[in-house]
Order: C-alpha cells, then structure tokens, then sequence
C-alpha cells in the first residue's frame, strides 16, 4: 500500500496566557488531530474563526511550533526546525496579496527572492524560473517589472501562486485565499489551481469556511470547531450526510446564504 505524502500524528498548540496565582496557564488552540494528505489530493479545512483552522495551517508550512504530536513527509519525519527543507515541500499562498507581496520589489524579485535564499542556482537560471512560472499562471514575462500597485487583485493572486510554485513544492496550503476576491476572479483563481494540480501533481491543504467553494474544490473534508477536529469524511459523504450537528449548521448557513444572493 502506498503511503501518504503527508501524515500527521496527534498534533496539538497550546498557548500561554499568563499566570493565576503562581502557576501558568495555557489555551488550546488545537487539540490532538491526526490526518493524512495523498498525492493529487485536496484536504479542505473548514470552521468558524477561532475554530484553529489557520493555527493548524501555521504549524504545517513551519510558521508557527508545534506543542505535541508529528508530521511526517513521505513516511520521514518533517523536523520542525528544518525551516529550509519544509520550505521547498510545502508553501503557502495567503489570503491578501496586499499585505503577502512587499509592495517595494517588482515582481519579479518577489518570486526571485525564494530561489535566492534556498537554492544555488545563479541569476540566469533564476531568471528563466522566474519567466516559466509567470506564464504558468497565465501571466506574461513582462509582469516581472510590474510593482504590485500596478497591477489588479485578479493578478496578484497570480503572482501569490507563482511565488508559491517557484521551489516546486509538493504541498501548498491555501489560507482564504479566494476570501477577497470577487466572484468571476475567484473562478478563475480557482480554475487556475486546479490546472496546476493535474500538470504538476500538487497537492492541496485548503482553509476555508466558504462551503461552496471546498464543494467543488476538495476530496476531503476536515471540520473544525474550537480547536477540536469535530468531523472527516470525503466531500461527497459529508455534504449528503453530515454526522455532526456544527458541520450541519455550517452547511445549512451556506446554503442560507447562497439562496439570499
């Protein structure tokens, strides 16, 4: 039997929040959790805010330390402070590109920087990198001497992909990343990740609490609710019968709202 690319063993963050008396106190933000991601396969992580969804997503792309529990990559154990080797496997792409892209460097020396800091490669190859993934995100070469400011939101989410792309990763976590943008773009965006996935057989962790979206997008479902995993089950089977009572509700308020629009 194949094993999973990724696998991950009670997995758990607490956080200190100060002292009562003498002793200390810590929040759980994640209680244990354990899930497997296959190769070509999107995970779709779905809760209210604060349901640990995107603590989860830290921890798993090297931001953020774990409190307990292991990851393995490939059936190896992914060190936790092996911030170089993770950078390669698993990259994110965030929810703002206003905030995630420095709005000082073109874009070109966005996507470059990645490739500067993690492989030898020289200004040339680098170079030609660079070009390859702009036109895989259906951008143009020209697009590297383009400052943020002057291109659309639809772009720039792009260019979030391609900076994701640029250290051929095998894992990308998406944290909301289609949140702010609207509908025809979204589409597209969405279009886009799933050609992506086909042509170089990524895998995908997907955080959201749009159930609409991870609908069409997902194999498999995880729900979240304060830091506890409430519920798992491929996307078919949750959607026509889901067991727990908050995943219920999460897909009935979709379900609400789409209709009102």
């Amino acid at each position: 039997m194949t094993s999973p690319l990724l696998k991950v063993n009670q997995l758990s963050k607490t956080f200190f929040s100060g002292y009562k008396g003498f002793k200390r106190q810590y929040n759980q933000a994640l209680e244990p959790i354990s899930f497997e991601l296959n190769r070509g396969e999107t995970l779709a992580i779905v809760g209210e805010t604060g349901s640990g969804k995107s603590t989860l997503a830290r921890i798993l792309v090297g931001a953020e330390e774990r409190s307990s529990g292991e990851i393995l990559f490939e059936g190896e154990v992914l060190e936790s402070r092996n911030l170089k080797q993770r950078c390669k496997l698993i990259r994110m792409i965030f929810q703002d590109p206003n905030t995630s892209l420095n709005p000082r460097l073109t874009v070109g020396e966005l996507l470059d920087e990645p490739l500067r800091f993690n492989t030898n490669l020289d200004k040339h190859a680098r170079r030609n990198q660079v070009v390859d993934r702009l036109k895989k995100v259906g951008l143009l070469p020209e697009h590297a001497d383009f400052y943020p400011h002057m291109i659309s939101e639809g772009m720039k989410q792009r260019v979030a992909v391609a900076r994701a792309l640029m250290l051929d990763p095998k894992i990308i976590i998406a944290d909301e990343a289609l949140t702010a943008l609207d509908l025809s773009v979204r589409s597209q965006i969405l279009n886009l990740l799933l050609k992506l996935q086909q042509e170089m057989g990524l895998s995908y962790i997907f955080v959201s609490h749009n159930m609409n979206i991870i609908r069409h997008f997902s194999d498999k479902i995880m729900v979240l609710h304060q830091g506890k995993m409430v519920e798992k089950a491929t996307t078919e089977k949750l959607f026509n019968a889901p067991q727990h009572e908050y995943t219920q509700r999460l897909i009935q308020e979709q379900t609400m709202f789409s209709y009102k629009r």
